[in-house]
């Protein structure tokens, strides 16, 4: 069997965007909100049936053209049909040993596209510190409320005061709640689209 083959074979057809199901699993830390599986890194190895891609890693940004089209490629402002064409066009213009240029061309892909899941995840743990921090700060002025409610004599005044800071801070973290969810896909757009670009990568190869 080809390498082509074998890659478009088993290992890639299992890619999805459930492929981060498949990556090691590691303890939940307590600043993650999301109902997806907490994987701080995804492993080359659940995405790319090809070469071991370990020694590729260190040596992809020496190559200034693969290094340009890793990183265009992995863009969220870049469409996937226009992600795919670049490398197709690319890889028509090989020359040499095409599977050792396309296996660097994925490991930068790769690369390039776990750091920026790496920042989406950190990205979703600090907002969820924030939040935290928020929720606090409203627990807070709820006892400072109640208390002002239940003085003698009452500061109406003071009492208004933390009603209308009650409801302003109520009215925040409902705001940023509706955010999460779509926050919490980042991680697994980033996952698509690597998965998608390694099939690509792959077809071309011998």
């Amino acid at each position: 069997m080809s390498l082509k083959a074998a890659l478009l074979g088993a290992g890639l057809a299992a890619m999805s965007a459930a492929s981060a199901h498949a990556q090691p699993r590691v303890d939940t830390p307590p600043d993650w909100p999301c109902v997806q599986v907490f994987v701080p890194t995804l492993s080359a190895a659940t995405i790319w049936a090809g070469p071991p891609v370990e020694d590729y890693l260190k040596a992809w940004p020496d190559n200034r053209e693969i290094a340009s089209l890793a990183t265009r490629v992995v863009s969220r402002a870049v469409p996937d049909d226009e992600a795919n064409a670049a490398i197709d066009r690319f890889a028509g213009s090989i020359q040499g040993d095409r599977n050792e240029t396309l296996t660097l061309l994925f490991a930068g892909v790769f690369d390039e596209a776990n750091r920026m899941r790496s920042r989406a995840v950190d990205a979703i743990r600090k907002f969820d510190r924030a939040q935290k921090g928020m929720l606090a700060n409203m627990t807070k002025t709820v006892g400072e409320l109640d208390k002002a409610r239940a003085a003698e004599p009452r500061d109406e005044a003071r009492i208004r005061e933390l009603g209308e800071q009650l409801a302003w801070q109520r009215r925040i973290i409902e705001e940023r709640h509706r955010s999460l969810g779509a926050l919490c896909e980042q991680p697994a757009i980033v996952e698509r689209r690597v998965g998608q670009l390694a099939r690509t990568i792959a077809n071309h190869m011998e």
